[in-house]
This record gives structure tokens, C-alpha cells and sequence, in this order.
């Protein structure tokens, strides 16, 4: 049997029981539960209904097994078939014998003599109340009578000296507007009277009196009191002749219990001889179901005892089959010492031994794959990227180190052909058509990334050999980026150049700026006025060039020879306020601190060089635009390892990068500016890279790819925390 069966019939069967306990709870007379007994039994039988289908699954599993011989199933029928009738005959007869008993049990509640003298408590209860109503307004009218002659200012004298000595009596006299005119109350701390209803005055106004028993409003749930209303008329010519006598005094709270548990004790009475069949009815249906719980529980039981008994001989059976599959599984055997542990102890030591014969071969499979591991573990760890493409050119394995230089995951590229995967789509036919005659191709790949970023790569193409007959071949492609190594090749050849250059230009420019210069001073005033201004023109026109060549020898020697980096604690937010002070008088710079302390280790005089160099390109960038904007921010930001690093961020509103430099925007010579050396991002990059520190530059667009303007980025991801710790120097 399947787990989700055994599960679905455990919890059924566990449900079935609660509410079977709640049915029998709510079927009680006072119980909380009763207004929820129609719930509760429509649920029973929505439970007995699952539990007939859990059954007869059951069942139906159980005969189809018997009818298909499996080994076991005759026992096990056989077993169930006893288990059943061992417990459904002793519940059956107990249900009956308790329907029975609870037939006459109910019969014998409901007789002539209760109903009697319940029914004479009731006409007795209400004949004293009448009694109380019929005290109350005669001793109401009696008193109106004697007041009638009683002017408005005498009354309150009066009714005291005609109730006198009633306890707990108060009386109130009412004019025809329903003003108090006089008032006796009950207790000296109640001070205001308990008014009678508009009803109860219309209807006293209509008959002349109006008396009633009702609850008492600041008594107990049981307290009583009766409300007398009279209407007496004077004779004479007052303008008030019409008055009302209220006589209000509690029923004794003896008699008012007794009455107030009689009308109880009458009620429920009432309802359970309305009730009786209903009882019967319910009682009965909680009885059957708990019936049909008992009978399909214990037939379910039955199987499912059987099938533990007959486990045994199925694992034994099933055993032997798996064995004649080449599995070799171990029996649990019994605690108990009996003739079946003798045949499992013998089946287990033939598969022990059949087992370490097969482990033997399994060693030296594994050992064959461990190489194969091995050599994918290797793969893994290239830094060089590796693809595999079948006889057709399409991918089908590749190593991480392909997904890292080719910049995606390479898992939806498996299937397809290798002029559809990036940096290779140029190249592909070329590769594809040099394996037609050769078994390996060489070459060298300038491509660019999705980013725009421009790699240079070397790839390295082989027809692999078949090792079966017939087989068809597979093709491995391995490249690696060389982008790094170009880029430090050509800084390195340009760093020598650059020398060079700063060494041959340098020492002819001291002589000729003497020379213009010693020119000038001999033929001053010599010549005339036309000569003499073409003079000083020529001669400082020779200054100032000498002067610019002299600024770009600088920048090569800068370039070429960069000082060693000396780092300290710096803060970084301090640093940018402090060079903030030289652009002052341009309204375009400003400057977005962060509140927090950005401390960096770095070489102070070369983070300046570096600030300085990208807020004049931000400028330059800006020189065209009405409203020119540079801004320099400072913040700290989380990384993707978890770590924090310290970022310097210079944004202006220019044109942005032109996409054509992006990928050798930080190599020397290379700028979209008329003037200049080229020189200024790649000394930023070289200082950058001294510092430990990253740069990048992009263009910001918005949401329709247009271009907002360009942003360099400086970070440190070796930033200080607590750099006041540190030693400086």
C-alpha cells in the first residue's frame, strides 16, 4: 500500500474521531456546541462517505493483488478476513444493545406525573404574580383616593404618612404632563425616580389604571417588581385635576427566585418534549456513525494487520527479484528466534558475498571516472575558456572560465551553432571552413562585448579524434583574453616612447627659448616700429610654444616615469572639500559629501593629480553647454562579496563618451579633445592601479538610451574604518 494511501487514511480516520467527539458533545441539551450540529453531522457523513472510498480501495487493492497471485496476498486475505469478523461482531452487538437502551432511557424522561406537577408549579407561579398585580393597583388606587383632596405642595407629606412602614416601596405622583409632582422613594441614595413609560401612561389615561410585573432594573437577573399606574380626576376648579399615582414595590426575592427557576425548569421541559423524537433521531445517527466508523476502521485495520504479517514473505520474495536485477539488499531480521531468521541469515550472507564481488568491479569503475573528474576539475580552473561542438558546430560542454571571458552564462547557448555565440559570429565560417582541411586552426580575434568593451582574444581550434569506428568528431575550441597583456604591452611600448620623446624633445627647447629670447633683447629699438612688433610677436610666439611643448615633455615624463605611490590615511571627504577651494570661482563645480567618513589609503599628492584631471575633463566637457553642471560625490557602498568600498564619482551634463573610445578611452594618445596630449586618463588609470584603487568610466543615459552625460568613478575596496588607528607614513 502507498504511503499517500496509509497517510490519507490515518488522518481521515483521526478526523473522523474529533468530530465524532464533537457530534456527540453538541448533541447534549445545554451543550455550546448545539447550534453546530448540523455542521457537524453533514462533516460526519462527508467523512464516513471518504472513509467507505479509503475502504474500498483498500479492499479493491487487496482482491486485485489476491486475483493477480502476487505472493502473500492469499494470507493476507485470509488474516483481514478474520481481524474483520474479530471486530466488527462485538461492535455491532454493542451498538445495538446500546440503541435499545437509549430508546428506553428517553421514553422514561417524559412522564405523566412530571408533566403534571410541572404544569401545576406554572398555573401556581402565575396565579401569584396576578395576586401581586391585583395588591398593587388596589393599594395604587386606594392611595389616589386619598390624595385627591391633597393639594400639589402636600403631597410628599402625605404619602409618607400613608405608606408608612412599607420597605422598599416608591411611589410617584405625576401630573397630566407627566411632571413629577411628588415622589417617595425606595432608597434615600437614589435620586432619580424610575419613571413609567410612555405606553404605560397612555395606557393608564385609556382605562384608568395600568399595572404590571417586570424585571427589576437594578437587581439581580431574577428580581421582580410590580408597577402600578392609576389616573384619578379632582373635582374643582384647579387647572391641574388629572393626576397619576405610580405604586412601584418588588415582589419578595424568595418568591421571585422560585418563579424565575420554575419558568427555567418549564421551559427546557417544554423543549425537550418538543424535542423528544429529535432526540431520539440524534442520539441514533451518532450511534450509526460512530458504527460505520468502528466497521470500516476495523476493516481497514484488518488489512493493514495483515499485510505487516505477511511483509515478511513479500521483502523475502521481492529480495530474490531484485537480486536477479543485480541488486544485493540486506533483510532486517527479527528479534525473535524463529525458522524464518535461519532463511534470512542465509539469503543475507549470499548477498554480502555477491555484493563484495561487485564492489571489486565498481572500484575500478570509479576509479576510471575520478579521472575524468579530475580532468573536468582541471577544466574548471582554466583560465583559458573551453568549448565543445559536435560534428555540426553546435555547442554542447563548456567550462567556466568561456561563460567569464565571454561575459554571459553560457547554458542557453548549449544546442546552438558557433556563429550565433557572441565574439565568435565574425569568425565562425573562417573556423568552420579551415577544420575542412586542417586538424587545427590558430588565430587572433579583436571583438566586442555586449558592455562595448573590446577584447582581444587568441583561440585555438582542434578537430578531435573518434575512438570508436564510425563515429562522428567533435571539435574543441580553447581561447584566452589577451586584452590585459596587449594593454600592458602597449602601456609599456608607450611608456619607452614616451621617454624617448620627453629625453629628445626637452633638450632643444632650453636653446631655442634663448635664443628667441637674446633675439629679441638685441633688436629692441634697433628697428623700426612695423619690425620691431613683428619682432615681438615672432619672439613670444616662440616662448609660448616652447612653454606648451615644454608642459607636454612634462606629461610624458609623468607618464612615463610615475613616483612610486607613498599611501596614508586620508579622508577622502576632506580631501575633496579642500580642492573644492580652487574651483570656487567656477559655479559649475560642486560637491555632494557624504555624512559618513570615507577614509582611503592612498598617496595624497597623486589622488589630487587624479580629482584635478577629472574635474578638467568634466569641465571640457561641459565649456559648450548654457547650463554646465560637474559634480563631485563621495559615498560608501556595499559590494557584491559583502564588503564596503569607499566611492569617488565625478558626473557632468556634457555629451558623453563617444562609443567608438569607449574601449580605449584609458589608453595613451587617445582623446576626442582638439587639444591635449591624450595623456590624462591613462596617468589616472596608472596612479589608480598603484593605489590599489579601480576606475571606470561610462556614459549615463536615461531611460530612451539619450545620453545624460559622462561619469568616472573612482573606487577603493580597501577602504579604513577606523583610520585614526592607523600609523601614518
Amino acid at each position: 500500500m502507498s504511503f499517500t494511501l496509509r497517510l490519507s487514511l490515518a488522518l481521515v480516520f483521526a478526523l473522523g474521531g474529533v468530530i465524532l467527539a464533537l457530534l456527540s458533545m453538541a448533541s447534549g441539551a445545554e451543550s455550546r456546541l448545539d447550534r453546530y450540529y448540523p455542521y457537524l453531522l453533514g462533516a460526519n457523513f462527508v467523512l464516513a462517505v471518504a472513509m467507505a472510498t479509503l475502504t474500498l480501495l483498500i479492499v479493491l487493492r487487496t482482491y486485485k493483488r489476491y486475483r493477480q497471485r502476487v505472493f502473500g496476498s492469499r494470507l493476507m486475505v485470509r488474516l483481514a478476513l478474520a481481524f474483520t469478523l474479530m471486530g466488527i461482531v462485538p461492535v455491532t452487538l454493542v451498538s445495538l444493545v446500546s440503541v435499545q437502551f437509549l430508546s428506553r432511557s428517553i421514553d422514561s424522561w417524559f412522564s405523566q406525573s412530571v408533566d403534571g406537577a410541572l404544569e401545576s408549579g406554572a398555573a401556581l407561579g402565575r396565579a401569584t404574580l396576578e395576586a401581586i398585580q391585583i395588591e398593587s393597583v388596589t393599594q395604587a388606587r386606594r392611595l389616589a383616593l386619598a390624595l385627591e383632596s391633597v393639594p400639589d405642595q402636600s403631597l410628599t407629606e402625605a404619602i409618607e404618612t400613608l405608606t408608612e412602614g412599607r420597605d422598599g416601596l416608591e411611589v410617584l405622583i405625576l401630573n397630566a404632563k407627566g411632571r413629577v409632582l411628588a415622589i417617595r422613594s425606595a432608597s434615600l441614595f437614589r435620586l432619580v425616580p424610575d419613571m413609567p413609560s410612555a405606553e404605560a401612561l397612555n395606557r393608564a389615561r385609556a382605562t384608568r389604571q395600568f399595572v404590571i410585573v417586570e424585571p427589576r432594573p437594578d437587581g439581580q437577573q431574577w428580581a421582580l417588581q410590580a408597577r402600578a399606574l392609576v389616573m384619578s380626576v379632582r373635582s374643582g376648579p384647579s387647572a391641574d385635576q388629572v393626576r397619576f399615582v405610580q405604586w412601584l414595590e418588588p415582589v419578595p426575592d424568595a418568591l421571585a427566585r422560585n418563579i424565575d427557576a420554575l419558568n427555567l425548569g418549564y421551559s427546557d421541559y417544554r423543549q425537550l418534549v418538543l424535542g423528544k423524537q429529535g432526540i431520539r433521531k440524534i442520539y441514533g445517527v451518532t450511534l450509526s456513525l460512530a458504527l460505520l466508523l468502528a466497521v470500516f476502521g476495523a476493516l481497514s485495520a484488518a488489512v493493514l494487520l495483515s499485510a505487516w504479517l505477511a511483509g515478511p514473505l513479500r521483502s523475502l520474495e521481492r529480495a530474490t527479484k531484485a537480486v536477479a536485477v543485480g541488486d544485493y539488499p540486506q533483510l532486517k531480521e527479527d528479534a525473535a528466534d524463529h525458522e524464518l531468521n535461519d532463511l534470512l541469515k542465509s539469503f543475507n550472507d549470499m548477498t554480502r558475498q555477491l555484493q563484495e564481488a561487485k564492489q571489486l568491479a565498481f572500484e575500478s569503475q570509479q576509479k576510471r571516472e575520478a579521472s575524468m573528474q579530475f580532468l573536468e576539475q582541471v577544466l574548471s580552473h582554466l583560465s583559458a575558456g573551453v568549448m565543445v561542438f559536435d560534428q555540426h558546430w553546435q555547442l554542447r560542454q563548456f567550462n567556466p572560465g568561456a561563460s567569464r571571458i565571454l561575459g554571459e552564462d553560457l547554458r542557453s547557448r548549449i544546442g546552438q551553432p558557433l556563429g550565433q555565440i557572441p565574439l565568435f559570429a565574425g569568425v565562425a565560417a573562417e573556423i568552420e571552413q579551415a577544420l575542412l582541411n586542417e586538424a587545427e586552426d590558430q588565430r587572433q580575434i579583436e571583438a566586442e562585448q555586449t558592455s562595448g568593451q573590446l577584447v582581444s582574444l587568441v583561440a585555438n581550434t582542434s578537430r578531435l579524434p573518434t575512438l570508436v569506428q564510425g563515429q562522428p568528431s567533435s571539435h574543441v575550441l580553447v581561447f584566452d583574453d589577451i586584452s590585459a597583456l596587449l594593454s600592458a604591452q602597449r602601456a609599456k611600448t608607450w611608456s619607452d616612447m614616451a621617454r624617448r620623446l620627453a629625453h629628445e624633445i626637452k633638450n632643444p627647447l632650453t636653446p631655442i627659448q634663448l635664443s628667441a629670447e637674446r633675439l629679441q633683447r638685441r633688436l629692441t629699438g634697433k628697428l623700426e616700429t612695423t619690425d620691431q612688433e613683428l619682432l615681438e610677436k615672432s619672439c613670444n610666439t616662440i616662448v609660448d610654444q616652447v612653454a606648451g611643448l615644454k608642459a607636454m615633455v612634462d606629461e610624458f615624463r609623468n607618464y612615463a616615469r610615475l613616483p612610486m605611490a607613498k599611501p596614508e590615511a586620508l579622508e577622502l571627504g576632506s580631501l575633496v572639500a579642500e580642492i573644492m577651494t580652487l574651483y570656487a570661482t567656477d559655479a559649475r563645480v560642486q560637491a555632494q559629501l557624504s555624512d559618513a567618513a570615507c577614509w582611503v589609503w592612498a598617496d595624497r599628492g597623486q589622488l589630487i593629480q587624479v580629482i584635478h584631471n577629472l574635474v578638467q575633463n568634466a569641465q571640457d566637457a561641459v565649456v559648450d553647454q548654457t547650463y554646465g553642471l560637474v559634480t563631485l560625490t563621495t559615498l560608501i557602498r556595499s559590494t557584491e562579496t559583502g564588503g564596503s568600498e569607499v566611492v569617488l564619482r565625478v558626473d557632468d551634463n556634457g555629451p558623453g563618451i563617444p562609443p567608438d573610445m569607449m574601449g580605449r578611452i584609458f589608453e595613451p594618445y587617445v582623446t576626442s579633445k582638439a587639444k591635449g596630449s591624450g595623456l590624462g586618463l591613462a596617468i589616472v588609470k596608472k596612479i589608480a592601479e598603484e593605489n590599489r584603487a579601480c576606475i571606470s568610466l561610462e556614459t549615463r543615459r536615461d531611460a530612451d538610451q539619450n545620453a545624460l552625460g559622462a561619469r568616472a568613478e573612482l573606487s577603493f575596496a580597501q577602504w579604513l574604518p577606523k583610520a585614526e588607528n592607523l600609523t601614518h607614513g
